[in-house]
């Protein structure tokens, strides 16, 4: 008869919490219809196809267009095959310091939203 290895069951555990701490943590942000105005500021900012899909977010999110200051993307290629494969808007805010930074993938779907270097999320999240 075998004994099983409990080292390894405890990492197969160990890996089965974190992975589902994860998951719980990084959900889709909210979305909705794209507010014209906040779309027409991320447009004055910079031009790129996933426009509509940040604005969508931030008004999932209910900040108004008239809070940012500034807006760009930072760009996540793969080094093999040389495809795009995230964006990140950075939505400077004019009363706070920092960014919020929407997340999202090849297809500019949104992943996450967060808040970095002393930015609040709208309503206090």
């Amino acid at each position: 008869m075998k004994t099983p290895n409990i080292a390894v069951a405890a990492t197969a555990g160990a890996l089965t919490l974190l992975t589902s701490a994860c998951a719980s943590y990084i959900s889709p942000p909210p979305v909705a219809q794209p507010d014209p105005a906040l779309l027409a500021v991320l447009n004055r900012y910079v031009t790129n196809d996933c426009n509509p899909q940040t604005a969508a977010v931030l008004t999932g999110m209910h900040l108004p267009a008239a809070d940012i200051r500034g807006f760009n993307y930072g760009i996540y290629r793969d080094e093999y095959r040389d495809t795009i494969v995230r964006w990140d808007g950075w939505v400077y805010l004019k009363d706070q310091p920092g960014a919020l930074v929407v997340t999202l993938d090849e297809d500019c779907r949104p992943i996450q939203v967060y808040a970095r270097e002393g930015a609040k999320l709208p309503g206090g999240r």
